[in-house]
């Protein structure tokens, strides 16, 4: 198996854009008037509080991935560059 350091800053970027997309996703508020008022109304709020809640802990968690894997990526071209040198006979 191959990692290339491209490949894991360009997952950094995916999640990151992933992040964004359901940050800006809506809640649905707009559909809740489809049911008018009554229990179908209420059950419907309350499934896109649910569904908010989940959809913001995610970006959260995304956003986080990204560091991480922007991180990882730095630390990947590092550790290949000191390999390299030593593998030449430089120094680390």
């Amino acid at each position: 198996m191959r990692i290339e350091a491209e490949w894991i800053a360009q997952l950094g970027v995916s999640l990151a854009d992933i992040g964004a997309q359901l940050a800006e996703a809506g809640d649905g508020d707009e559909d809740a008037a489809a049911f008018g008022p009554g229990d179908a109304a209420a059950a419907f709020d309350h499934l896109m509080a649910g569904w908010r809640r989940q959809r913001l802990a995610l970006v959260e968690q995304l956003a986080d991935l990204s560091d991480r894997a922007s991180v990882a990526g730095a630390a990947f071209v590092e550790t290949e560059e000191r390999v390299g040198r030593s593998l030449a006979g430089g120094s680390q």
